[in-house]
């Protein structure tokens, strides 16, 4: 029965596939003006119309927006989808080439006024909240930057408001910063350690790499050899005397592993040979090489030639005579020498450096092999557990159907000493405190809203390091789930009590959650989920874990080398029926809270940024820390003295 049934899994998953390649080429062929998006991803699954995935970046500075058209221009030019408009056909996204593109349409200067006041620190979190209120105009590419200049405590500034759709960052490979003109500096951007809960989850295989890469150096340099020995086109000598079967079978080798090569190369580009295709490549890799089926024939011929045959094992029992007598002890004089030697790779070409080298990494890959396997085997059990029968209760941070805008607010500065001081009297980690903080405002949110207080608020938390904000970066990010405590067992309202709680849940969750963590890496790295399973399974699971996991948690560290830059600040869209996403922001000294949430949740949505440096500033009290200023004397638009929607 078990075997019938993963037939049919594996059948159904085939035929799945199949069809999905079947549709993208009925839609080609139905539209064949568009480009039809074909990779699949689990923010494409999860897209509709009352969430959109639309990143945004908040960045302010003196001088950051000079010669920014010129920059968008050459962006623009050399970026093919930045000048198309995306749709739908057919339930697929495609990409239309629009008649008529002007980056101006994209570049949007801020007016000198908003609802007839001045753009101050009194009304900016107003008016960036409009512009992110706004969804894009229909028919044009999905990108937008704006260009805010405002004046902050009587010192003029500019303010640089990025928003992208998140199918062109993936499909360009491009970043929020790279729409403005930054300069920044790759010599801090080395590894950093952070004390984020949502990060090194598990220690990647470091054994199987090192294997993978000896043996990939062996074979090409034994590959090399081979070829600068028996190839026609390395040593044309080779057919200018008749040649055996066996040198022959060396060039078939040779001919069918570069038409492999070939094949590869075209299947990589999206070109998928034909078999007559396949046929044209294996004769255009014989031609080059000169050989011809009557050179086959003859080397047939030669082989089954009685005197040659004898020949040949005259010339082989001779071989073996030299070097059982000659060459095998001068090799096992060099084995004992590289088996005394205390630096086996000195001797680099003996069996006993071979073995020195490979034996211990064989060990150690196939250790982590069965570790990898035994998590995998484990994970399905796990997972279902962590996500469905843990903490019933439901606790969505929005009762009413949402309209699909986005609003967003962010708070003012903490500063990192308070964050660190209060580290050390708790022995939490500096995210573990900024988490009891933001547990606190949230509970000051649910008062506001007449929002039933659940007994926690599960969250899925991401850490985004500060390069993949601002440079390309590769390295993939999994998501933890994590359940953040509003009421406590002992006393109600303490601090210090919810922080201990957030500690105990995160030492489990990480516990427990690496294989979660890793398939969720795996998925933004090379699509591992959505091209495993189905779509329509996907998007019903997805949809009632977003549901279940409503707040969207994105944790951003790691120091910051850019130019003329004097603060920042990040959104990650929630998407699905996820209704909140909160950001942690570090930059430089100090940590902002900013929040994205639907625009119906507005203007309470920023009670939770407006009690955060409070909530903060209450902890420290309570653990003893001396009272500092809570305000940073640096100006700054995350310092409003009033808040969005007031």
């Amino acid at each position: 029965m078990t075997q019938i049934s993963r037939f049919l899994s594996i059948l159904i998953q085939t035929i799945l596939a199949w069809s999905r390649k079947g549709w993208i080429r009925f839609v080609k062929w139905k539209y064949p003006n568009v480009v039809v998006v074909e990779e699949n991803s689990i923010r494409t699954i999860l897209d509709q119309f009352r969430n959109h995935g639309i990143y945004t970046l908040l960045i302010q500075g003196r001088s950051i927006a000079e010669s920014i058209r010129g920059h968008l221009i050459h962006l623009a030019t050399s970026r093919r989808f930045l000048r198309a408009g995306l749709s739908t056909r057919c339930g697929l996204y495609v990409w239309k080439d629009l008649d008529y593109f002007s980056v101006d349409n994209h570049l949007l200067n801020s007016p000198c006024s908003f609802r007839g006041r001045p753009i101050t620190e009194f009304n900016i979190q107003d008016y960036v909240s409009d512009l992110t209120s706004k969804f894009f105009p229909s028919g044009q590419p999905p990108w937008q930057v704006h260009v805010i200049n405002c004046f902050l405590r009587g010192e003029e500034y500019q303010i640089c408001l990025v928003r992208v759709h998140h199918l062109l960052l993936r499909q360009e490979h491009l970043v929020l910063a790279d729409f403005l003109p930054l300069r920044c500096s790759t010599d801090s951007w080395a590894c950093q350690e952070t004390d984020s809960p949502f990060t090194n989850l598990y220690s990647g295989p470091s054994a199987l790499p090192k294997l993978y890469q000896k043996l990939t150096e062996s074979f090409s340099n034994y590959w090399n050899e081979f070829l600068c020995n028996n190839d026609p086109n390395e040593r044309p000598e080779i057919l200018k005397k008749q040649i055996g079967i066996f040198q022959c079978s060396k060039i078939g080798v040779i001919v069918l592993v570069s038409s492999l090569k070939e094949m590869t190369r075209q299947y990589r580009k999206g070109e998928g040979p034909k078999f007559l295709d396949i046929l044209s490549i294996v004769q255009r890799e014989i031609s080059k090489r000169n050989v011809s089926h009557s050179v086959f024939l003859r080397a047939l011929l030669k082989s089954l030639n009685p005197l040659q045959f004898f020949y040949d094992v005259i010339s082989w029992c001779w071989y073996l005579v030299v070097t059982l007598t000659l060459k095998t002890p001068i090799l096992l004089i060099r084995e004992l020498q590289a088996l005394k030697s205390r630096h086996k790779h000195y001797h680099s070409d003996t069996l006993v450096s071979m073995l020195w080298c490979y034996v211990p990494l064989i060990y150690q890959a196939s250790v982590e092999v069965i570790s990898i396997t035994w998590i995998a085997i484990k994970a399905p059990k796990t997972i279902f557990e962590e996500l469905f029968l843990k903490h019933p209760q439901a606790n969505r941070l929005q009762t009413t159907s949402p309209c699909g805008r986005k609003v967003v607010a962010w708070s003012e500065e903490v500063k990192l000493d308070v964050l660190r001081t209060i580290s050390i009297m708790t022995g939490a980690t500096e995210a573990e405190v900024l988490l009891a903080a933001m547990v606190d405002s949230l509970k000051e949110y649910f008062r506001h809203s007449s929002v039933r207080i659940p007994d926690n608020v599960l969250a899925t938390g991401k850490f985004v390091g500060q390069r993949a904000v601002f440079m390309q970066n590769h390295e993939a990010r999994g998501i933890l789930c994590l359940a953040l405590p509003t009421k406590t067992p002992l006393f109600e309202d303490d601090l210090v009590e919810i922080l201990q709680i957030i500690q105990k849940n995160v030492r489990e969750a990480r516990s427990k959650q690496s294989a979660m963590y890793a398939i969720t890496a795996a998925e933004e790295s090379c699509g591992f989920l959505s091209s495993c399973l189905p779509s329509l399974l996907l998007k019903v699971i997805l949809n009632q874990l977003t549901r279940r996991y409503s707040l969207s948690l994105t944790h951003v560290n790691g120091d910051l080398a850019v130019e003329g830059v004097d603060a920042v600040m990040y959104w990650r869209p929630p998407q699905g029926n996820c209704n909140m996403s909160i950001t942690l922001h570090r930059y430089g000294s100090g940590v902002r809270l900013g929040v994205m949430g639907d625009a119906l949740i507005g203007p309470e949505h920023s009670i939770i940024t407006r009690t955060f440096p409070k909530s903060v500033e209450n902890l420290a009290n309570v653990v003893g820390v001396p009272r500092v200023p809570s305000r940073s004397s640096t100006p700054s638009p995350v310092n409003p003295s009033t808040s969005p929607g007031h």
